[in-house]
């Protein structure tokens, strides 16, 4: 076992602090720098730094991001969620360095792709139909990962074939 102990720390975010929404911090009592490598390769659109290491990616609807001591949690509706969050992500860490033998380190990175060259891909016609005002703001939640490019009804079209299989291999 790695992390053996934690304590979480609830807050609103920084920048507004009546919001709803909490963020976690999850102070460390052991460090988890070797241990990065080996969560990156079993999650999704890692966003790897190999010189903090530090490593930020989504999972179930909230963004994590990992440091030498630390583990940041966004997204959480309830302070009470925050530590069941905490304590399962440190098991999924404690898991993953327990079973590491059987996993290959990953020091690559997912690049968000550039919301113009997703705009470029994108019909262009500011339908609304996928739930958001614009094809910009579409191709912004495509890059940040908050949405997929089937929300698009008009990328299932015939003629847009090209335009999905680009965008299918921008986003990953």
């Amino acid at each position: 076992m790695l992390v053996e102990d934690y304590e979480v720390e609830v807050a609103s975010p920084e920048c507004d602090l009546e919001s709803p929404i909490y963020v976690a911090k999850v102070a460390l009592s052991a460090d988890i720098s070797e241990a990065i490598p080996y969560v990156n390769a079993t999650v999704e659109k890692g966003e790897f730094v190999p010189g903090l290491p530090a490593l930020v990616f989504r999972e179930g609807g909230r963004k994590y991001a990992l440091r030498p001591r630390e583990i940041l949690i966004s997204n959480i509706t309830e302070r009470p969620e925050a530590l069941a969050l905490a304590r399962a992500m440190v098991g999924k860490i404690n898991r993953i360095w327990d079973d590491r033998e059987n996993i290959e380190p990953s020091y690559d990175s997912w690049e968000k792709p550039r919301v113009l060259d997703l705009l470029k891909l994108l019909p262009g016609t500011n339908c609304r139909e996928c739930g958001v005002p614009t094809c910009m703001a579409f191709a912004t939640r495509l890059s940040e990962g908050k949405t997929g490019v089937e929300e698009c009804p008009h990328l299932a079209r015939p003629e847009n074939a090209r335009r999905l299989m680009s965008l299918k291999e921008l986003c990953g």
